[in-house]
């Protein structure tokens, strides 16, 4: 109780003497980052380098990787050349019969449930994230059949054919990016208040990297994809998010997970990612996992293919929950 009322008093001092402080030495952009910083740990607020050229630009998050030091953040760009495109009204007759492609009439309000009693959810912070061989070519876009959810969707197919009840949720979280982890924790519990049956969360992702010229396309896909069963397919890796309460737990699975990976398919899998300032929500579930499948040098075809194995390391390592 008494620590309870301390920690109250030093609130409030903050919020009486110090804030007002802030705020009056800070314009709007200023706090604008001193808001994104303090909120949310795991995110770092990067200038872009055309900012002094730009005003009123939205906080836009990105995955390119700067330095060492850099890689324990997810970035954000003061910016909106990474912002999600959205399709204008001419294109949304392609994007109809591109969703009916990908998301079959099984989707209602953005979820798709294979089972009365579903284990496992699959979910995206950056719904958004596209493959190489997108049209809108920003790696960022509403072009959802070259997107995480079009990989997401094939994955929740593979898991339901081995007999796990599944969640897909195709909802867009990251059309206002500083606020993506926020909406899509919503998702999460949500899910897990309406199905207690659900014990494995999956937060689906592709990796970013910053690409400027075709050799570093070229590189960066011949690097980050392999071969199986004659097949060019992209690898995959486990994210860890340092802060969790849970970290320990987690990063013994995504270890574990990893090594049967490299058992299996060798060379298919890249080490696990540990991000000190990151919780990514995966504290929610009692398995908490968050799977980088391919980046944006990659195409959505190889991306889709990796969904066959990792729902086959998955159905493996987790059959006692099964």
């Amino acid at each position: 109780m008494i620590k309870n009322k301390i920690k109250a008093i030093k609130i409030g001092f903050l919020i009486v003497c110090i804030l007002p402080t802030i705020s009056q030495a800070l314009d709007k952009e200023d706090i604008l980052k001193y808001l994104v910083k303090s909120s949310y740990p795991e995110v770092k607020v990067i200038e872009d380098e055309n900012q002094e050229k730009k005003n009123n630009k939205e906080d836009v998050e990105t995955t390119n990787n700067i330095s060492e030091d850099d890689k324990e953040f997810v970035n954000v760009y003061i910016g909106e050349e990474n912002k999600p495109e959205e399709n204008d009204s001419k294109s949304s007759d392609k994007q109809s019969k591109e969703i009916s492609r990908i998301l079959d009439s099984d989707y209602k309000n953005n979820l798709r449930i294979t089972k009365d009693k579903p284990q496992i959810l699959i979910y995206h912070t950056h719904s958004s994230e596209t493959y190489s061989d997108s049209s809108k070519n920003n790696y960022h876009s509403t072009d959802i059949e070259h997107s995480v959810m079009a990989v997401g969707s094939v994955l929740s197919t593979e898991l339901t054919e081995k007999g796990w009840g599944v969640v897909h949720s195709t909802k867009y979280n990251d059309l206002s990016y500083n606020e993506s982890y926020a909406a899509s924790r919503k998702i999460v519990s949500s899910v897990l208040s309406k199905y207690d049956s659900v014990k494995i969360s999956i937060d689906l992702h592709r990796d970013g990297q910053s690409l400027k010229t075709r050799q570093a396309i070229k590189e960066s896909h011949d690097k980050y994809t392999t071969e199986v069963n004659g097949k060019r397919v992209a690898k995959f890796f486990l994210v860890v998010g340092q802060r969790n309460k849970n970290v320990g737990e987690l990063k013994r699975q995504a270890e574990e997970i990893t090594s049967l990976a490299e058992k299996k398919y060798p060379g298919l899998v890249c080490p696990v990612v540990t991000k000190q300032y990151g919780r990514f929500n995966q504290y929610m579930a009692d398995n908490g996992l968050l799977i980088e499948i391919g980046n944006n040098a990659t195409s959505t075809k190889e991306s889709e293919e990796t969904c066959k194995y990792v729902a086959e390391i998955l159905d493996e390592y987790y059959s006692d929950i099964k």
